[in-house]
Parts: C-alpha cells; structure tokens; sequence
C-alpha cells in the first residue's frame, strides 16, 4: 500500500490528498531544519562547532542516501536495521555530552533550555496525527493510540519556565519530568519497532509501522528522537550540578 507515502500501483491518489501529503512532509523537513539551525547556534560557542555540525550533516545526508535506497524498508532483517539508525546517534551523543567540552557548554546555558526545546514533540505528535489521517501511520503511534508523547512537549515550556525562571517549582520537578519524558519516548519507540512488519512484530495494525524506514521520515528515529533523548540527558547533567 505504501511507503512513506507513495502508492506503488492502483489508481492515483486525487490532488488534495497528494498536497495534503506533501504539506505534512515538508512540515516535517521544515521542523527538522529549524532544530538543526537550534543546534548549530547553540555549538557555535563549543570548542570545535563545524567540526561537529559537520559529522551531524553527514550522518543525515547518510540516512537519506540509506533510506532513498531502500535499505531501511527491509523489515526482515535482525536484527533490524532501523536500531542502527536510532543507537548510533544516541551513543555518539552521550559520549559527546561528557566530554570536558559538553561540561563547559552546559554550565554556560541556561537550565531551562534543554527543557524549552522539547515543545518541539507537540509538532512533532501533531505530523504523526496527519500521518495517520493519511493511512501513512497506524493510530497506535499517535495520540489517538498509546503515544502520549505530546504531553511531554505540552509541559516542557511550564516546567523549564517554573523551575528555573520564576523558581516556585523545586528543581527536582524537572528532574522527574525529565525521567518521565525519556520513559514515555522508550515506550513509542518500543510500539514502533513492535508494530513493523518484522519478525519481532507484536502489534498488527493497519497501516504497519513502515513509514520511519523511507524520507524523510527515517530523520524521525535517525535524528529526532536521539535528540529528544539527548536534550533529556543534557537537562539531567545541568540538574545533577545544581541539586
């Protein structure tokens, strides 16, 4: 039926759902592109800034290349190539975050920070949602199903605003926020990959989780979910100093 996003074969799609389609993926790209502009602004003071941009470039055009080529949609494979796509950055990241470099970036910005920038999972819930309207996503990876993910981006904004701006929550609020907010992401990543037409499949639903393994939306665990788990790791540093 699909791969993200395309129809292989039967009749064609009328022209409002193909812009409708279109709409949502570049609302994805442009989402992608605003948090990469984020992240190069907030490197610029660390001490090698391009040199780090660089390899973040080079992994995305990597994932796009993989992804165009179809290496990512073979659902067959264990163990399954997507985990890859998520661990490698994820990895990378936490080694970077405790480099002496990382310490003297994070003691230079501001606490509420890392948690503000996780708003960005409202958008993010949201495409998902219009994904499923499309019969590009099942319901189980959206609000709808069992992803209350949104909730995280919905809170991030009260909670950095109220713990570290005007101080009348305890710094061990976000503390928790920021537990809950790494749970809730394990447990769509968890759906996701247990919803694919592989062999470790558990969930059945209509359409499969296949949308992630084709572009752009490989960038969703390739990038962005790394980057929510590694802005959660970030704020938990910052807290472990001033608590």
């Amino acid at each position: 039926r699909q791969g993200g996003g395309r129809i292989r074969g039967g009749r064609p799609r009328p022209h409002g759902q193909v812009v409708v389609e279109r709409f949502t993926d570049l609302l994805f790209l442009a989402q992608v592109a605003l948090l990469f502009g984020a992240l190069s602004w907030w490197l610029t003071p660390a001490r090698h800034p391009g040199r780090a941009m660089l390899v973040i470039t080079a992994w995305v055009a990597l994932l796009g290349y993989l992804s165009l080529g179809g290496y990512f949609a073979n659902f067959r494979s264990l163990p399954p190539r997507i985990l890859p796509a998520v661990l490698l950055p994820l990895v990378a990241g936490l080694v970077l975050l405790l480099s002496a470099g990382a310490r003297d970036l994070l003691a230079r910005t501001p606490p509420h920070w890392p948690i503000y920038a996780q708003s960005f999972r409202v958008v993010m819930e949201l495409i998902l949602w219009l994904l499923y309207l499309q019969h590009r996503a099942p319901a189980i990876m959206t609000f709808e199903g069992r992803n209350v993910d949104i909730l995280v981006g919905l809170t991030a904004i009260p909670v950095g605003y109220l713990c570290f701006v005007r101080r009348t929550w305890s710094p061990r609020v976000a503390f928790w926020w920021n537990v809950a907010g790494i749970l809730i992401l394990l447990n769509v990543v968890v759906h996701a990959q247990l919803s694919t037409p592989s062999p470790l499949r558990v969930f059945v639903t209509d359409p499969p989780v296949t949308f992630i393994a084709y572009w752009p939306y490989i960038l969703l665990p390739g990038f962005l979910v790394p980057l929510a788990w590694l802005l959660h790791a970030a704020s938990l540093i910052q807290l472990r100093r001033s608590m």
